[in-house]
């Protein structure tokens, strides 16, 4: 009898794996971009952080190009999840704060999610978001800077206010390829430069602890490293499912647009079906009945109509333009 065919197996080697398929731990600052200088322009193109994002465009974006490559990032992004719970299993009270990614920095909107994170945090929540830019930014800066004054926190806002804006063709880092535009790659470096800055000058202990849930998918938006732990996945998919349900003691919505209204009704079909954690629906100022999520973007009629119905949605659902209001909310559902 003649032996059956062995199976082909894909040379692993061959596709220069820059990551670990079975980490068990969640990700740093210092690993995603301990290449980063800050007097070298070119430097942020080297980090891990966007070494692995040029692996993933070039083999592992859907449709996948390498079935070795499509293997190893679900092993990955499992490793992600598991590391993920073993985190958040030492903290009973994790809030999530959604919100769009082009909020500018030192805006009102920034500044006031900025300063409900602080408190929060301060509090002894942890703190949780997207990881990247934008209204996720804000949420980490005011829970690293949690341990500090109220006044340390709005230094820093005025400082990255002072900075370079997040480049508009940031979309456009990697090529399909995965080749980097280095020119693109100069102006994120000028950009994340001030934030790492803020962040390496605070001593260790003074660092308020807060967990990033970024994704390679979305990788030409720098992660940010105001957030000590990030988990962060190839698969949104996975990513965004894991935002949803980590919020425990309540997600809050900032102003955004299409991925934070995917956020919202995720986040309020888990509630009609299971738990029913707290939903902060959180507007610019604006008159009665004219709020981003009443007028904008009218989420909240199809919210009432969807869930009003529970017996939780009273105690649970809150729709306001008052930072105040969204902390004291949330601090009321604290669990000991």
């Amino acid at each position: 009898m003649h032996p059956a065919p062995r199976a082909k197996i894909s040379r692993m080697s061959e596709l220069s794996i820059p990551f670990n398929p079975l980490r068990e731990e969640l990700y740093t600052p210092e690993d995603l971009f301990g290449e980063f200088d800050p007097k070298d322009a070119s430097s942020y193109a080297r980090c891990a952080d966007i070494t692995i994002l040029s692996y993933f465009w070039k083999f592992g974006m859907n449709p996948t190009l390498k079935s070795g490559a499509a293997t190893l990032e679900a092993l990955h992004d499992n490793a992600m999840s598991l590391a993920t719970r073993s985190f958040t299993k030492q903290h009973a009270n994790v809030i999530a704060i959604m919100g769009g990614h082009g909020m500018k920095r030192g805006e009102t909107s920034y500044r006031g999610i900025s300063h409900i994170a602080h408190s929060l945090s301060a509090d002894g929540f942890l703190l949780t978001s997207g990881g990247g830019p934008g209204a996720m930014e804000a949420t980490h800066l005011g829970a690293f800077l949690s341990r500090r004054p109220i006044g340390e926190l709005d230094d820093a806002i005025a400082e990255l206010k002072k900075n370079a804006p997040l480049p508009k063709d940031a979309n456009k880092l990697v090529r399909k390829d995965g080749t980097i535009d280095l020119d693109i790659a100069t102006q994120l470096h000028a950009w994340f430069a001030p934030a790492l800055e803020i962040r390496n000058a605070l001593a260790p202990e003074n660092r308020g602890t807060s967990l990033g849930i970024p994704t390679w998918l979305y990788g030409f938006e720098p992660t940010t490293p105001f957030a000590t732990h990030s988990a962060k996945y190839f698969q949104n998919s996975i990513r965004e499912d894991g935002l949803v349900t980590i919020g425990v003691r309540g997600i809050v919505f900032a102003e955004g647009s299409a991925g934070t209204v995917q956020e919202i009704f995720q986040d309020a079909s888990q509630n009609y079906y299971k738990n029913f954690y707290p939903m902060v629906f959180l507007s610019s100022p604006a008159p009665e009945k004219q709020h981003f999520w009443e007028k904008t973007l009218p989420v909240r009629p199809l919210i009432e109509a969807l869930l009003g119905g529970k017996d939780e949605f009273k105690k649970n659902v809150l729709f306001t333009d008052d930072n105040d209001a969204v902390v004291a909310f949330l601090k009321s559902h604290k669990v000991a």
